[in-house]
């Protein structure tokens, strides 16, 4: 901490002096720190026989950020439809209003210190609601603008779809893009690359540029439009992406309770397109057992498939082997 000489100290210490200190000194013992505030800096006068002495430190408080300038862009923005901007667009309204490039950077840094809009990530922002302070943006849509090819998946897809009831905590995203989180914090115990954004967490899984596909664009409302998985490619995630699910019960769950939501054709293909042939046969396996036509089910069958997989890779690879589909039947007693 720097050492200040206040005018206000200096009297202060005119006036101690004056006096006898000796017996507060055995009293207080050899030292006495007291707080003193002086315009906008705390000081902590500390006291010894031998010398008065003060240190300042700021005060760490908030600004109540309101410059006609920053209002004026926020309000620019809005009125073009830029629930989420990045900073050639912000630019490009505050040129409109005569703002230079450097003022403009600076109304940027000051109205996201002051919560008039939330800093995505370097280069993009989304604006807040002035009550709540909190992006006005869907959070699929703030998802999807991090990165720039992504679609919403696996749990979002099917939150998305009715196809659960579950409520995700954490909006998830595919990507055929190798995606780079901030800082290292923000690797979750997943491992999955993750922002945090307004205090929702956004993960991204990569996926080879051939799998990125049944991708279709969803309104969420009049200004916002996002891709998402379709219910067919999302739900071959749950039939292959068992450390994010936790087991094939969560596809199965699905596949019986909505079933008729499902384009079973197109299922079909999609996977068949994936190419991995342990998702092929299980999936085979589900559909057969819910009372698939097997005409429908041929493209399945007659994938090829060396040896046979568990239905369930996250539980003992024991059971009755199934020449049809080549699994291993390993489920649980209750499915």
């Amino acid at each position: 901490m720097a050492v200040h000489q206040h005018p206000d100290l200096v009297r202060f210490s005119f006036r101690l002096s004056r006096c006898n200190t000796s017996r507060l000194w055995s009293a207080l013992g050899l030292a006495l720190s007291l707080p003193y505030r002086i315009g906008r800096y705390d000081y902590v006068v500390k006291l010894t026989e031998t010398m008065i002495m003060a240190t300042h430190t700021k005060v760490a408080s908030p600004r109540n950020y309101g410059a006609p300038a920053g209002i004026r862009l926020v309000a620019a923005i809005e009125s073009v439809g830029f629930p989420l901007f990045n900073a050639v667009q912000a630019a490009n309204e505050a040129a409109t209003l005569g703002l230079t490039k450097g003022h403009t950077n600076m109304l940027l840094h000051e109205l996201a210190a002051g919560g008039w809009i939330t800093r995505v990530k370097k280069g993009l922002y989304a604006v807040n609601d002035p009550l709540t302070r909190s992006p006005k943006a869907h959070p699929f849509s703030i998802g999807a603008a991090i990165v720039e090819r992504a679609a919403i998946s696996h749990w979002s897809a099917f939150q998305h779809w009715g196809l659960t009831e579950q409520i995700p905590s954490t909006v998830m995203l595919s990507s055929p893009t190798r995606t780079f989180p901030p800082a290292a914090e923000d690797h979750a115990a997943s491992g999955r690359p993750g922002w945090t954004v307004a205090g929702v967490r956004y993960e991204f899984v990569s996926v080879p540029p051939p799998r990125f596909f049944g991708v279709t664009e969803v309104w969420l409302d009049e200004q916002s439009r996002v891709p998402v998985f379709e219910r067919e490619r999302a739900l071959l995630d749950a039939f292959y992406h068992f450390h994010i699910f936790g087991s094939l019960s969560v596809g199965m769950e699905i596949l019986e309770a909505h079933l008729s939501d499902i384009d079973v054709d197109r299922l079909v293909d999609y996977a068949v397109r994936f190419g991995v042939a342990a998702i092929v046969k299980r999936l085979g396996w589900v559909l057969d057992h819910l009372g698939t036509p097997r005409d429908v089910l041929q493209p399945l069958l007659a994938y090829p498939a060396k040896g046979n997989s568990p239905l369930d890779p996250g539980l003992p690879a024991r059971g009755r082997h199934d020449a049809t589909w080549h699994v291993i039947e390993n489920l649980t007693r209750d499915r």
